[in-house]
Formats: C-alpha cells, structure tokens, sequence
C-alpha cells in the first residue's frame, strides 16, 4: 500500500484507489487514474493508493475497491465493493451520501454549463486523448517507453522476470492494438497525421477560450468562474498532464505552449494547490499486481509452467513420430 490522503474527514469505508505505479515528470502515464486521484483530492476524501498493473473487474485501471474501515488488509481475501472506470467512480462519489463532494458544487452548475461540461469531457476523452494515444502508442511507442520508463518503473523489467515478459506483451500488443484502433477512428485514411494534430489542436483551443471566457485575466478561478474546482476541471488536469508532464514532443504540448496560457496558468495551478506532493508521487514505487505472492502471478506463472509442460510433451510426441518414421525408413532400405 502506498501513499494515503490525510484529511479531516471520516468515512465508514476504506477507499483504495488502484491505479499503474508512478512513472518520472507526469506521476501517473493515465489520464483517467490522474482525473479520478484529483477528484478524490479537491474533495479532501480520504483514499489509499495502491499501485498496481493487475485490471479491475470490467479490465481497466483505474478502479477503486471500498473496504469496511475496520479491515486492516485490501487484499482478495477480504470482502470489498468495486468500481471501475473514471467516471463510474466519480458518479459513484458524487451520488454517494456518505461522501463529501459539496465543495466541487457540481449541482450548482447551470443547464447550459452542465451541458458544456459533458461536452468537453466527451470530447476530451473521446476525441484529444485518443489523438495522443495514437501519437504515443502508434507512431513513437520506443519514445514514449524511455520518457515514462515503463519498463523498469511500471514493470519492475530490471528485477522482475515476469514483469519483463509482461512488458514485452504490453508494447508489442499496444503497437498492435493501435494499428486496428487508428485504422477504425479513420486516422490512417487523412494524407498526414497532421491533419490529426491540427483536429486535436482545435479542441485545446476550445478548452483555452472557454477557461478565458469565464475567467478574468489572472485570477485564480477554474472552469465556469468558479473559485473551486469540479468534475470538468479535474479531467483537464488529468488529460493535459500527459500532453505537458511526459517528456515526449507531443503537438498537442507545442501548440499548448504556444497559444494557450490560459491553460497553463491553469495547469500550474491545479498541480500547485492540489498535488504539493508532485515531486514525492513520481518516485518510484513497487508494483503489487506483480508480488510474488499474488494470486494472479502464481496463477500466471503455473500457467506458463503448464505451458511449458505441454510444449515439452509435444516436443517428445514429435521426436517420437519423426523416429518412427526413421526406424521404419532404414528398415525398408535394409530390405
């Protein structure tokens, strides 16, 4: 278990947010891990990490398991309640009684910005990250690898035997995934992928007008005026944090720096007010979901073992027949 949020609140559960260990500059190499951390933080709930590789019920990171407060242990032996993906956590907290989340006042927002928060959240998620997605996982995967040391920080790959075989599966089946994934999104059918870039930028620039429509020059209000951040504000966060904090030439970084200092004012800020311990979070952590003891790398490895077994008996089910036919050949020559 890792970092815990102290606050001056009290809960009845224990909150334990799972999400991929920390990598260098952007903490966390997922958005969605980042806005559902930041959610948690701007509404002082009180929550363990847990960093982990290991996916959630429904094969996502992040999740977060709620444990009876008198548990002691989070692991599988104790009964829990899960909730996995970003915004089915961030529901689940928000309609949730026995959870504080008044200061965010996302109930106070009008119908029109309620609307416009949906919008740009979808847009951000459906639209901006898959761009650099794309960018990071199709066409510079080797880059992105050696900026977040995913190897060595996420996938232990310099002591874990398993971890570097894991690590192998996840570049090659990411590369991989991206090609059918940019292929389906019609990326691949534009003559450039600037044509992506320039669509991506379009959005940033949406988000940049919007903050500085509603925000008088410098001052320290986020989305909507609002002098306390919300939903809307935390996925920004969340998602432009990959674009600025990992060290990678993204367009999306360029063009950020370039024309949008609202936003940076922005970023800043966030990071300043609501993660002070930045610095702390991105240094290294050891992975759970690769413990020696965890039921899921003794399963993965018995399964391997068994694997190997079979491969070892089809080898020998080979060696016999070829063999045979050998014996059988020299036979009829010695006739």
């Amino acid at each position: 278990m890792a970092t815990t949020m102290a606050t001056t609140k009290t809960t009845k559960k224990k909150l334990v947010l799972h999400t991929f260990p920390p990598v260098p500059n952007s903490y966390s190499f997922s958005p969605f891990s980042l806005k559902v951390e930041s959610f948690l933080r701007i509404n002082t709930i009180p929550y363990e990490t847990l960093y982990t590789s290991s996916f959630g019920k429904n094969k996502t990171i992040p999740y977060l398991r709620i444990f009876d407060s008198d548990q002691n242990k989070t692991d599988s032996n104790n009964a829990f309640d899960e909730v996995s993906d970003s915004n089915e956590i961030i529901a689940f907290l928000l309609t949730n009684p026995e959870y504080d989340t008044s200061l965010c006042e996302e109930e106070n927002l009008t119908r029109e910005q309620k609307a416009i928060s949906h919008s740009c959240l979808r847009m951000l998620e459906e639209h901006t990250a898959q761009t650099g997605f794309y960018y990071r996982y199709h066409l510079h995967m080797p880059e992105f690898c050696e900026a977040t040391q995913v190897r060595e920080r996420v996938f232990m790959g310099d002591e874990s035997k398993m971890g570097k075989m894991i690590f192998r599966f996840f570049q090659k089946a990411l590369v991989k995934g991206w090609d059918k994934k940019a292929a389906a999104r019609g990326y691949m059918r534009y003559s450039s992928p600037d044509v992506v870039w320039a669509m991506a930028c379009e959005d940033l620039q949406a988000l940049e007008d919007l903050l500085a429509s509603t925000t008088p020059e410098k001052d320290q209000t986020y989305f909507f005026g609002r002098a306390h951040p919300g939903v809307l504000d935390c996925t920004v966060f969340g998602h432009l944090s990959q674009f600025l904090y990992i060290a990678i030439d993204f367009p999306h970084k360029i063009y950020l720096q370039e024309n949008c200092p609202t936003l940076l004012r922005f970023m800043e800020r966030f990071k300043e007010t609501h993660f002070p311990d930045w610095e702390t979070l991105c240094q290294r952590q050891p992975n759970d979901g690769l413990r020696a003891d965890n039921p899921r790398v003794l399963a993965m490895q018995k399964k391997m073992k068994l694997t190997a077994l079979s491969a070892m008996a089809v080898m020998v089910g080979v060696i016999s027949v070829v063999y045979q036919i050998y014996r059988t050949h020299s036979n009829c020559a010695e006739e």
